[in-house]
């Protein structure tokens, strides 16, 4: 079968005329790579342990992501979270409730999010 793009058929050698600016290097050994994508989420509940997310995009569970937000607009949250559930939503808008547990966490943003947890109990 003809590739008219790269002008060889399968099977046959790569085509020695590089067009490329830089050329590739073909990998032969086992490398770690992470794509990183950011998917805006809504902020549904929180807790000691973890929080329940709003998002569109389909997130697998055992997947790992960062969070970040600003508790209360005034206080700086980071965290890296597992998600344990994930829940499709009925509706026109196919949101998804990732339910979330958290991993490692700064000591400020532990800090933050106690406070945060003290003010919604008051």
């Amino acid at each position: 079968m003809q590739n008219a793009r790269l002008g060889r058929r399968a099977g046959d050698p790569v085509n020695q005329t590089e067009r490329r600016r830089s050329p590739r290097t073909v990998v032969h050994f086992d490398e770690i790579v992470r794509l990183e994508l950011r998917h805006p989420v809504q902020l549904l509940e929180i807790s000691q342990s973890g929080i329940l997310l709003g998002c569109q995009a389909e997130v697998p569970v055992g997947a790992r992501a960062q969070v970040r937000a600003d508790l209360a607009a005034a206080l700086p949250f980071s965290a890296e979270v597992v998600v344990k559930r994930y829940h499709v939503k009925t509706g026109p808008r196919k949101t998804a409730a990732l339910g979330t547990q958290f991993g490692s966490m700064d000591d400020r943003s532990r800090r933050h999010l106690e406070q945060f947890l003290l003010r919604g109990k008051a």
